[in-house]
Order: C-alpha cells, then structure tokens, then sequence
C-alpha cells in the first residue's frame, strides 16, 4: 500500500516538473523568438540598401512570432520576401512565371531538365546526389499552372550555403543537353533495348509521368475542367504535357522557353529562419543576379472573358474491364 502511494507522489512530482520545464522551454523560445523579430523589425526600414536591394517594406506579425521584409533587386527587379522567425529550419525558394501556351508539357520537362546539371555544377543529376549527401530536411521542385518553384529546406547553416549554391546555378545557368532533354522528356528507342528489332516506342520520364496522369480518370477530369472554363490563355492548356502533344516538343524549343522564362526579372525569391537576411541577399547576388540585367517579360496572365451563357462540355474516360 505504501509502494502504491509512493508511485503515486511520485509520478506527481514528475508531471510537475516536465510542465515546468516545458513551460520554462516555452518561455525561453518565446523570449528568443521575440529578439529575433524585434532586431530584425528594428534594424531594417523600408528604403535601406543592402546587397544591391532595397527594402520596400517590413511588417511585424505578432501573432506568428515574426517579421516579414519584402525588398526588390535594384539592377533586375526579382523581388524577395524574407521571414524572419526563431526556427533554425530555414527555407530557400525560387519561382518563376511559366505560362505555356501548348500542351507539350514545356515548363514541366524543364523543371526536371534544369537539375540534370549546370554550369558550376556539370555533374549528373547534382539534384539526386545532394538527396544522399545532403542534411536538408526538404527538397523539391514543383511544377504548376502558371508558375514553376525550386524549394528546400535545412537545418545547418554550410548545408543550406551548399545547397543554395546548387539550386541557383541549376535555375539560373543549366546545361539544357539534348541528352537529358531526351530522357526527361520524350525519345523513340526500342522496346526491348536487348533487341533492336522490336517495337519502336515513346518514352520519357515526363512522358511516362503523364501517360499514368492521363490514365486516372479524376486527373483526366480536373484537367478538362480547367481547360473548359479558362479557355483563352495559358490554363486552356495541359501544363504537365499532355502525351499526344510532349513529341511535339523541340530542344531549341526548351531552351527558348527557359531564356524567356527563367530570368531575374520576374524571378521571386523566398527565404525564412534564423538566418540573418543578410548573408541570404549576399548569396543570390554573387552567385547568380550579379550576371543579368533587367529587361521585360511578357508573362502576365490576361483576365479571363465574362461567359454569356452556360457552356457544356462532354468528357470521355475508357474505364478498365
């Protein structure tokens, strides 16, 4: 009975204590956090100049613990917001504006196509291999209607210097070999590479990609959804490539589109963290705006026009047996 009691107090007294500490921790964390915002919010007003930006705005948000300042590059115009918050999981991100106007799945095949090596970095896949070198806590690219994103994520400060300094070579100065073009996006070879004499066949990854897309019919349907309702511009098109149209597709043309897309001046840049603003601002400068200048690109997305009446559209899907 007196074992019993005596378990009893004393797990008492360790809940106690691990509220305590918690609480403790809780403060402490909110004291840090509440530093770094208020230096961050403090140290930068909208006109300063830093690395070749000028800060157009800084906003406190309270209720989130941070700071968000939002700068433009002088010499190109890529806008960059940066999160200012205490957590040493730290962001990168670059976007830019990818409007195609065919369904040979353009932005997409270039997405992979740009992480299959670069000018500083002309290895194989340097994507792939910082997967298994790296200590990111993310990586990723994304490929949407109307926009193309390159993010990750990491916990320690070198790996995070590292791994910008891939993403950005990779984004901004790729390789664009025929060869990769071939592999990511579309090529004839055999069907059975052991016997020349078989089939002749598409293949690709992007093209094998998409050929499983198509063949879900809730994929199938949200496409011709948006290509019904939005038919005038960029959304009337299928952006991950629809496979009737990927041959379609020209290397010059990938590389075309990616001189006309992926440039600074409608770049945007995203970082959060711990991290001081500063070394972030420095990075992109050196490694990648300091090349261009600013020009225009004619990406904007028109309105789309009013309907005057109800449309139908009829969609087809062949079910399995």
């Amino acid at each position: 009975m007196w074992r019993v009691g005596q378990r009893k107090i004393s797990r008492s007294w360790t809940a106690l204590f691990r509220v305590k500490t918690r609480a403790v921790c809780a403060e402490a964390t909110a004291a840090k956090s509440k530093s770094i915002v208020e230096s961050t919010e403090l140290k930068y007003k909208a006109g300063d100049k830093l690395h070749g930006y000028t800060v157009t705005t800084v906003s406190r948000v309270p209720e989130l613990h941070l700071v968000a300042v939002q700068l433009v590059h002088d010499n190109t115009g890529a806008e960059h917001l940066h999160v200012a918050r205490e957590d040493s999981n730290n962001v990168f991100a670059v976007a830019f504006p990818t409007v195609p106007m065919d369904s040979t799945g353009v932005s997409h095949i270039l997405e992979h196509t740009t992480l299959c090596g670069s000018e500083k970095y002309p290895c194989r896949d340097p994507f792939f291999k910082m997967l298994t070198r790296s200590l990111s806590t993310y990586m990723n690219a994304w490929t949407f209607p109307d926009f193309t994103m390159y993010p990750f994520a990491s916990q320690n400060a070198q790996d995070f210097k590292n791994l910008m300094a891939v993403y950005l070579d990779c984004a901004f100065f790729p390789k664009l070999a025929e060869m990769d073009f071939r592999q990511e996006g579309w090529r004839l070879e055999p069907e059975d590479l052991s016997n020349p004499d078989s089939q002749i066949v598409f293949k690709g990854v992007v093209y094998n990609e998409m050929k499983g897309v198509f063949s879900n019919a809730e994929n199938l349907f949200e496409t011709q959804l948006q290509r019904s309702i939005l038919p005038s511009h960029t959304y009337s098109t299928c952006y991950g490539g629809d496979p009737l149209c990927i041959p379609d597709l020209t290397w010059s043309q990938l590389r075309d589109f990616h001189s006309q897309h992926y440039h600074p001046s409608a770049a945007k840049f995203y970082t959060y963290g711990d991290q001081p603003l500063e070394n972030h601002l420095e990075a992109i400068s050196q490694l990648a705006l300091s090349r261009f200048h600013k020009i225009e690109l004619n990406t904007a997305v028109p309105n789309e026009v009013r309907w005057n009446e109800p449309v139908r559209q009829d969609v087809y899907h062949q079910c399995g047996v």
